[in-house]
């Protein structure tokens, strides 16, 4: 049975009928204070003595009564014991020293070293190795202030909250526990340490029941292998998914993501970008940038679509962009190259060589550009196409090229920028079943033509009226080249031509079979890629 503290005069504290005697002796004029109505008093504010082992000694304040030895005490429904406990009858204020426990219902323990409760207010304040438990959750601090109106506890010094369920460790300077929504906030400096990742933030708000954290302002969690950065998002804990907004990036394995969102399945180790995405492999000087984007760390596998565009650089000045519908970056463990596979409507630029085709592969691995399904580039004054086009890398720049099947090389006389798709200007031509192109600082040195050659040039000085067109049809040819103008022609195996007076060429000879000049299609700067996707 429950004993007012107001009736502490009329309590036996088992020492015996003569211990009561005395105390109430000593608390007679305390007892004045009081009138009937107060002695009765059962409401709320009333902090009831459950039990001690004795009373000590007042020190002469006589509104303060003094229990030593397994101090127990309750209001409502919450529970005290100590070691020490001090009353003010007046204000119904608890003093409690050495091994403080409070215990409200079945749920919350809060322990500390000493105790401040007010009665009327309903709030706690504990001091000395503080640690509230509530069930998996355990918080300790310096001290701590409990109210236990809305059960909300916080703390002002350095906190650390523990979760067994998913082995969380999270420590801040400010926090705040909302027990009845199963909420926690943390604010400066907050930690968040998991044995997979570790995350600080500025603030953090953590849901007990579905185990999310959010946070705002500055976070970064490192993980095995990966770096993340946001200003504000959520992150899964028991799922380990995560979303991350506001100048977010992911480093993974030495690439970059950026987004205006960011998406993680740390479990799949997959990671989503959305808007205004920027994917950069420093290593390999690759930056692709797009609308949305995924990387697979287990597969080492990066796609991005929305209008994407890879900036390759080389040397200084010396970039390579490349637009297409899809592109995907597959990375080697062993050698850290790159494999990119760009997929419909591809299109690259660079001082040197621009391109277009349906599909293309490039393989750092071996240098190797791969272009498929009705691909054309273009150098200085030549226009090149075949079935398939393989370009092969030396030192960042043009090696070999080799056209594949229905090879064509066109090669304007007058310089490209006064040339149109239907412009009557004279072409150098060569074509074959295949055509190997050896180039030396990027420029075009050798042609070897085999299967099925057949070529036109015009014969004349250089800007100097033409003399006239040389046609031949031969299976192997050999054309050498000198400043990236032909400078002699080998006819390997029964070569069959016929010279033309110039006065006698006919738009009917002047052309080879299958002559398609494009230069309508040729990129002509970063800029027109843009301008390109933007119109489709």
């Amino acid at each position: 049975m429950k004993t007012n503290i107001k009736h502490i005069l009329k309590a036996t504290i088992n020492k015996g009928f003569m211990v009561a005697f005395l105390v109430s002796i000593s608390f007679l004029s305390q007892a004045q204070i009081f009138n009937d109505s107060l002695l009765n008093d059962t409401s709320s504010n009333v902090i009831n003595l459950l039990g001690a082992d004795y009373q000590g000694d007042n020190d002469g304040d006589l509104k303060v009564a003094k229990f030593v030895g397994n101090v127990r005490l309750m209001q409502d429904s919450v529970f005290m014991r100590c070691d020490v406990g001090y009353l003010d009858l007046n204000f119904e204020f608890l003093k409690a020293v050495g091994n403080v426990k409070i215990n409200q219902g079945d749920s919350i323990y809060l322990y500390g070293d000493s105790l401040d409760y007010n009665g009327l207010t309903k709030i706690a304040f504990v001091r000395g190795n503080v640690r509230l438990e509530k069930g998996d959750i355990t918080l300790t601090a310096p001290s701590l202030r409990y109210d236990i109106n809305t059960n909300i506890a916080s703390y002002f010094e350095t906190g650390k909250v523990v979760s067994k369920a998913n082995n969380n460790t999270l420590t801040s300077k400010r926090g705040y526990y909302y027990s009845n929504e199963k909420k926690l906030s943390f604010k400066d400096s907050v930690t968040l340490t998991n044995p997979e990742y570790v995350m600080t933030s500025d603030t953090l708000n953590y849901e007990e029941d579905s185990e999310i954290a959010y946070f705002f302002g500055n976070t970064l969690i490192k993980g095995d292998g990966n770096l993340i950065f946001c200003k504000n998002g959520f992150y899964d804990t028991k799922n380990d998914i995560s979303e991350f907004n506001k100048d977010a990036y992911l480093i993974s394995d030495g690439h970059t993501i950026i987004g205006d969102k960011l998406y993680y399945d740390r479990n799949k180790g997959v990671g989503k970008a959305i808007g205004n995405i920027s994917l950069t492999d420093t290593t390999n000087k690759i930056i692709i940038t797009g609308d949305y984007g995924i990387r697979n760390e287990q597969t080492n596998t990066s796609f991005v679509t929305g209008k994407p565009m890879v900036s390759n650089w080389f040397e200084e000045g010396d970039t390579l962009f490349l637009t297409a519908d899809t592109i995907k970056l597959l990375k080697n463990e062993e050698t850290k190259k790159n494999s990119l596979f760009c997929f419909n409507s591809v299109r690259f630029f660079k001082n040197d060589i621009q391109g277009i085709c349906d599909s293309m592969t490039y393989l750092q691995s071996d240098s190797v550009i791969q272009l498929f399904q009705n691909p054309f580039i273009w150098s200085e004054n030549s226009q090149m196409n075949g079935d398939t086009i393989f370009i092969n890398l030396q030192n960042n720049k043009i090696d070999e090229l080799n056209l594949r099947r229905n090879s064509f090389i066109i090669e304007a006389i007058a310089s490209l920028d006064s040339l149109s798709e239907n412009s009557t200007d004279q072409f150098n031509q060569i074509k074959g079943k295949n055509i190997k192109a050896l180039f030396s600082e990027d420029t075009i040195r050798r042609v070897f033509v085999t299967g099925n050659g057949q070529s036109i040039y015009f014969t004349g000085e250089n800007n100097q009226p033409k003399q006239g067109l040389n046609k031949i049809d031969c299976s192997d040819i050999e054309i050498r080249f000198n400043e990236n103008k032909i400078k002699e022609i080998l006819f390997k195996v029964n070569p069959d031509g016929t010279l033309f007076p110039i006065q006698d060429v006919t738009k009917e000879n002047e052309k080879l079979k299958g002559f398609v000049w494009n230069l309508d299609l040729k990129p002509k700067s970063k800029e027109d890629l843009i301008l390109l996707q933007s119109n489709e």
